[in-house]
């Protein structure tokens, strides 16, 4: 039997692995919202980022891509003199986010 601590609000039993983070991965994800591109076959596809770490993004569009597919994205910066950021990528996870849209995990191989 696992005894708890005891507190005010009852027992306390935490392991470190059952805290609840806010970030569990090893890189900071930030939620974003900006145009991109996709490039598969040498076809440019317009895409928007919604998720983006230093390893890997999220994306919407209405390109068709399959897992494993090998892609090149391009995220825009928002502006300024700051240019857009550019890398090889792979699809890691694909689902149908409405009619004719999909949502696309990706993660980045290469930055370009």
């Amino acid at each position: 039997m696992h005894r708890g601590n005891k507190n005010k609000k009852g027992n306390a039993t935490m392991s470190f692995n059952s805290r609840e983070f806010s970030e569990k991965r090893d890189f900071i994800r930030m939620q974003v919202s900006t145009s991109s591109t996709i490039v598969i076959n040498d076809e440019k596809h317009p895409a928007v980022c919604t998720d983006l770490s230093s390893t890997g993004a999220a994306l919407t569009s209405k390109a068709v891509l399959k897992v494993n597919d090998k892609i090149e994205i391009e995220v825009n910066s928002g502006g300024g003199e700051t240019p857009p950021l550019k890398a090889e990528a792979t699809v890691l996870r694909a689902n149908e986010h409405s009619t004719d849209e999909f949502q696309y995990g990706v993660s980045i191989d290469k930055f370009l």
